[in-house]
């Protein structure tokens, strides 16, 4: 089966090499096609999905309702449902990039619903999924309260939500693929990076992700639901073992990290600060949800 997936993977790379060149033009300094190649990658959607498993052991089941939002080229909805036969929707509201989810999807054999509407204003019922998945989605998302806030209501009572994403009061910023100055507001943020040549107009796109601001965000669900994490924890575990795939153009974080490992307590005096400081990368922000009950439920094997 992954070799069907690969070659599918393989056959889209030149269509979401494209697409990816005309949103990154000036910002990423590496091949479109090593980018598509992490968008499309087999193994990357696998890594995803052992990350939630570390969260939530034996969570995942083909019983269990999955929405990922902003599911993009359809990578880990697709390929979810084919090597895991997990139920798995997608939603992505981009209609070119929709169209290649759902192109990869038939190259793969793979029957799926990929929804269009945005996060903001989902097109499904109350209380519909066990779990709602998101990956470096909601710092590209209009409003990103109220796609918490739609997510949370999808979500069946006792479900989880799991979203990844940047955090920009942190050291690394992962789209232009370099070292960061923590908590840069944007006018701060565009100068920074044309100072190294690149395109600073791509940084209106973003929402500048961070601690402080998501919890902001999620004081009016906390009747709702109650905060298991936002992945400080993996990101101690990754400053130490160095174990974190470099897909996009994390090679670079990886090999400065291993250089500042062999100066001895350098490590250790950055996680304490960076726990302390929230500067960890990525958030991995877990809710679960409660019951009508008000108390959150937990998952029944």
């Amino acid at each position: 089966m992954n070799k069907k997936l690969t070659i599918a993977a393989r056959e889209m790379r030149g269509k979401v090499a494209g697409v990816l060149a005309d949103w990154l033009r000036g910002v990423v300094q590496t091949d479109f096609y090593e980018v598509a190649d992490t968008h499309l990658s087999v193994l990357h959607v696998e890594e995803k999905i052992q990350v939630i498993e570390r969260y939530l052991p034996g969570f995942l089941t083909p019983k269990k309702l999955i929405l990922e939002v902003g599911s993009g080229f359809g990578a880990f909805t697709v390929f979810s449902r084919a090597l895991y036969g997990y139920d798995t929707t997608g939603l992505e509201p981009d209609p070119t990039v929709r169209e290649i989810a759902m192109e990869l999807a038939e190259k793969c054999g793979v029957e799926c619903l990929i929804a269009d509407c945005p996060g903001e204003a989902m097109s499904f019922p109350d209380e519909n999924f066990d779990l709602v998945y998101s990956s470096n989605v909601l710092e590209h998302v209009q409003d990103p309260a109220r796609v918490l806030a739609e997510s949370v209501r999808v979500l069946k009572p006792g479900g989880y939500l799991f979203f990844t994403y940047p955090n920009y009061c942190s050291f690394w910023e992962g789209h232009y693929g370099m070292f960061w100055i923590p908590c840069m507001n944007k006018p701060m943020a565009k100068l920074y990076v044309r100072l190294f040549g690149r395109y600073a107009g791509y940084i209106d796109s973003l929402q500048l992700m961070n601690v402080r601001y998501t919890r902001w965000i999620l004081k009016p669900l906390l009747n709702q639901v109650e905060l298991l994490g936002l992945g400080d924890d993996l990101w101690q575990e990754r400053m130490r073992t160095l174990k974190f795939g470099t897909w996009g153009q994390s090679s670079k974080l990886k090999r400065v990290l291993t250089i500042l490992q062999g100066i001895p307590f350098l490590i250790d005096l950055g996680i304490y600060f960076g726990k302390h400081m929230n500067w960890y990368y990525p958030i991995i922000l877990l809710l679960r949800k409660k019951s009508p009950t008000g108390e959150a439920q937990p998952f029944a094997f």
